[in-house]
């Protein structure tokens, strides 16, 4: 999700809040308060009109209006309601924080930590309770972010996807990704004279050159491509409702319907991600093939489960 989708959802979920506290507020007062225009205003307002409890017809859906120089937010009380979480979404959330906040480099984890102790706290769940997710190239993190912030040159030595090659090359840095469970630097590199991904579990080096990048994407960075080659493995997937966005996500080769679910089909280079994965999106996703998929997922919950239990 790009920065700016990311700004106004956070914009709009204190909006919403705010007029319902304050009815009957002026246009000014709503945009002088919130730092908008009465253009971005009325954008978001029309966006809130597609907004609602499920089942999403009359009734159900948000209204929103500007009628003169006054707001109004109707059919709205529940975003006064505090969220109830159940205890598996509670815990589900909590890991997910700890584990994101674990991620070297991240600016947010101070607050994500701070969340996650709060979290812990109202759920009852002990402070070891936690999921390792971090993996190769992991360590790199913390320098790639430094590079992109200052704007630096970064020297990588970088081995090949063969395994055959490690060449060094200075990157000038566009953007930090994760797609398909890796992370990837976008850039310009000088030695291919070209735009480049690179998965950063094959970076066996990274420093910050003091040299400034100059050069910057003519658009907006792409998604990092992944093309299945021969050997990969192909997994099967079932998803229910809840899970229908996945394959907007990934890269697939087939998506079938099946009455109340989808069948996704795949190729991948690494199981383990795909693992961690459906565990995450567990029971909205069930592997029905490979078998060591299956059994991975279920080592991993397992796993989980004696860390929870120990502490």
């Amino acid at each position: 999700m790009a920065t700016g989708t990311l700004d106004r959802l956070e914009r709009i979920l204190l909006v919403v809040p705010w007029l319902l506290d304050h009815p009957g507020a002026t246009v000014d007062e709503v945009t002088q308060r919130f730092g908008l225009d009465r253009d971005e205003l009325a954008a978001d307002l029309d966006v809130l009109g597609y907004c609602g409890l499920p089942g999403y017809g009359g009734g159900d859906l948000v209204e929103t209006a500007i009628v003169g120089d006054r707001v109004t937010v109707r059919l709205a009380d529940f975003f006064r309601r505090p969220l109830r979480l159940s205890l598996r979404e509670g815990v589900t959330l909590l890991l997910a924080a700890r584990a994101l906040a674990a991620v070297p480099g991240l600016a947010e984890s101070e607050d994500l930590e701070r969340a996650a102790k709060k979290l812990a706290g109202v759920l009852g769940v002990p402070a070891g309770l936690a999921i390792e997710l971090s993996g190769p190239g992991d360590e790199h993190l913390g320098v790639v972010r430094e590079a992109l912030d200052r704007r630096l040159v970064l020297r990588l030595r970088y081995r090949s996807r063969s395994k055959s090659q490690t060449t060094e090359r200075d990157v000038e840095p566009w953007a930090l990704v994760g797609a398909q469970g890796s992370w990837y630097l976008q850039g310009w590199c000088r030695l291919a004279g070209a735009p480049r991904d690179f998965r950063l579990d094959r970076v066996e080096g990274a420093v910050i050159r003091d040299e400034p990048a100059e050069l910057q994407p003519a658009q907006a960075p792409w998604p990092p491509a992944y093309e299945p080659e021969e050997g990969h493995t192909e997994v099967v997937l079932d998803l229910d409702r809840s899970a229908a966005w996945l394959p907007d996500r990934l890269v697939v080769d087939a998506l079938e319907e099946r009455g109340a679910t989808r069948r996704l089909r795949l190729r991948t280079s690494s199981l383990e991600w795909v693992a961690r994965l459906v565990l995450s999106l567990t029971p909205h996703v069930v592997v029905v093939a490979p078998a060591a998929l299956a059994e991975r997922v279920t080592e991993l919950a397992s796993d989980t489960l004696r860390r929870y239990e120990a502490v």
